[in-house]
């Protein structure tokens, strides 16, 4: 199943828009400015987004509101909570007097910062107080999106410094990574980046880390990628470990033989590995986009040709106000001879090992997108409202023994069971087994209330298409199904699931998922727009229809989501591929 764009047009703020919709803004006399605010053109946008699971210090969200309700320079307010926290943690007197002499064209600011929070030595919380105190829209421009530090963890839990060895992260921001490297002398990490704060905010940290050091944060504010060569000069590295700013800066497009796509994360990625040693370990977090779209093919080839790939660990969540999958991929500067082998870690870190000869047709296993499908995976995640993350799940029954427990006939006692293959799009087929519900008996089992809900959808967990469908007569199910009970802003139980078994999502989990099981991290990203009341009835009603075996009223529930996206019918394609 797939799905064409025939007749589309770019505006001049780069939202890819049908013809259709263009002719309805000229008659209206309307720019589309408005929307392309709400929805794309998010570099406008002077919403503040604080980083979800950064710093877990109990009285930093209150100190940060305080500060919000400021009105001091940042740069002012960010050079004294760093002389603040060096000075409160006894930094090597040098060092501090180094610093303090590299930054007098800042004003120190008579700020009170709460003593709990000044002697937190293990967290990055003033870059989570400038990450709290900066607009969504300069932070898309820059491509600006801090690490979570429990992925900072997990992509340096293999990093034993030995003496001698030198790391870099040449996009440091405020110094994340640095931070968190393990049994690491000051004097082995480097960092880089173009941004006079956050190269400020990493100095004050790795001080404090380090705090009876003599030697001085080797933390560079430069263009990477204009200036690498000639900064770094001899100077090679065991590990060069970041996540790299994403996009492309209009303007700003740096010349590579290589990466002619201009893609930041792919000039960044070359570019270091220029750096990299011998045997040396490259590891960074970048867009799944990256393994899909064929404008990043130059990216593929020369990960393929020019690298041994390590590992490759695919994430279903997003960074907060950014609507794409991420990966962490791990390369190596080693002697490749015949095929590669590497590790694929999937959602709940399901691993797979891969065997092949470097070809960028055989990158990964992710699915391929072009153009098309990714100008059509945007358009719907530009009207993300809501997901299903915070919705209720549950695995079927786990008997323990099905020959022993599950039955072929109904008699006294006994209730009907069903399996995965009984369920079919907005259907079930008859029970063929049955089973004595005692809890006690089965090797797991969910609550009843899970079982005995009112009302809930329950799925096939082994296939290659999204099937759901609706019970309300608090049936049993095998673990071949699982329970689902969401939690959608603005939508009724039925009308999630004419979503979840919309023509539409089947091709969104099919193109950005590759996998014979429906698994939960994945449903969990897939958004759903805001519709009104008048909407969730209308599809509610749909679904009764679809529920009692209505065929017209599934095709009906297609169009009318296609439509809610302005798809047209003849921008849409729903042969099987």
């Amino acid at each position: 199943m797939g799905l064409r764009r025939r007749s589309c047009i770019m505006t001049e703020t780069n939202l890819f828009i049908s013809k259709a919709t263009q002719r309805n803004w000229d008659k209206l006399k309307n720019d589309g400015k408005d929307r392309l605010t709400r929805r794309a053109n998010k570099s406008r946008s002077q919403r503040i987004i604080t980083p979800e699971g950064y710093v877990m210090a109990g009285s930093l969200p209150r100190f940060v509101e305080e500060l919000r309700d400021t009105t001091y320079p940042i740069n002012d307010l960010i050079f004294s909570l760093c002389a603040s926290y060096v000075e409160h943690n006894k930094v090597n007197e040098a060092n501090k007097q180094r610093f303090f002499e590299e930054y007098t064209h800042y004003q120190r600011l008579g700020l009170e910062v709460p003593r709990q929070i000044l002697k937190n030595r293990q967290d990055d919380w003033i870059g989570f107080i400038y990450q709290s105190l900066t607009a969504e829209g300069h932070r898309i421009l820059k491509g600006l999106y801090y690490t979570k530090p429990v992925i900072v963890n997990e992509m340096l839990s293999d990093i034993r410094m030995l003496s001698g060895e030198k790391f870099l992260d040449p996009c440091c921001g405020s110094g994340i990574f640095l931070l968190k490297v393990q049994h690491a002398q000051l004097e082995q990490l480097y960092g880089i980046d173009n941004d006079p704060l956050a190269v400020m905010i990493a100095k004050a940290n790795l001080m404090v880390r380090y705090n009876e050091s003599s030697v001085y944060p080797q933390i560079y504010q430069m263009d990477f990628l204009l200036h690498a060569a000639s900064a770094l000069g001899d100077l090679r590295f065991d590990y060069i470990v970041t996540n790299p700013p994403w996009g492309t800066e209009k303007g700003k497009l740096h010349a590579s033989e290589v990466i002619q796509s201009k893609e930041n994360a792919s000039l960044f990625f070359t570019e270091s590995f220029k750096f990299l040693k011998q045997n040396g370990i490259q590891h960074f977090l970048l867009p799944t986009s990256m393994m899909k779209i064929k404008v990043h093919a130059d990216f593929r080839h020369f990960v393929t040709h020019e690298t041994r790939m390590e590992t490759l660990k695919c994430y279903c969540e997003r960074f907060k106000g950014v609507f794409t999958d991420f990966i962490s991929l791990k390369v190596s500067r080693k002697p490749t001879f015949g095929s590669q082998s590497y590790k694929v870690y999937g959602i709940n870190n399901e691993v797979s090992k891969k065997e092949f000869v470097p070809s960028e047709d055989d990158f990964c296993a992710i699915p391929m997108l072009n153009d098309r499908d990714e100008a059509i995976i945007s358009k719907v995640e530009r009207m993300r409202h809501d997901d299903l993350s915070h919705s209720q799940w549950a695995l079927g029954i786990i008997t323990g023994n099905n020959a022993k427990v599950l039955k072929d006939r109904p008699r006294k006692g006994l209730e009907p069971i069903f399996t995965g293959k009984d369920i079919t799009k907005y259907g079930l087929k008859k029970a063929s087994r049955y089973i004595k519900y005692n809890r006690a008996d089965f090797q797991q089992c969910a609550k009843d209330e899970f079982y005995r809900a009112k009302e809930k959808l329950v799925y096939k967990f082994v296939s290659s298409r999204l099937c759901f469908t609706y019970d309300d007569k608090q049936r049993l199910f095998l673990n071949s199904a699982n329970i689902l009970i969401p939690e959608i802003d603005g939508m009724s139980i039925k009308t999630v699931l004419a979503f979840l078994n919309s023509e539409l999502f089947n091709f969104l989990y099919a193109k950005r998922f590759n996998d014979i099981k429906i698994l939960k991290g994945n449903l969990s990203s897939l958004p759903f727009p805001k519709i009104t009341s008048e909407q969730d009835q209308q599809f509610s009603a749909l679904v009764d229809r679809a529920l009692s075996g209505d065929k017209d009223a599934q095709d009906e529930i297609d169009e009318r989501i296609f439509s809610l996206y302005e798809f047209t019918p003849d921008e849409i394609d729903l042969t099987t591929e």
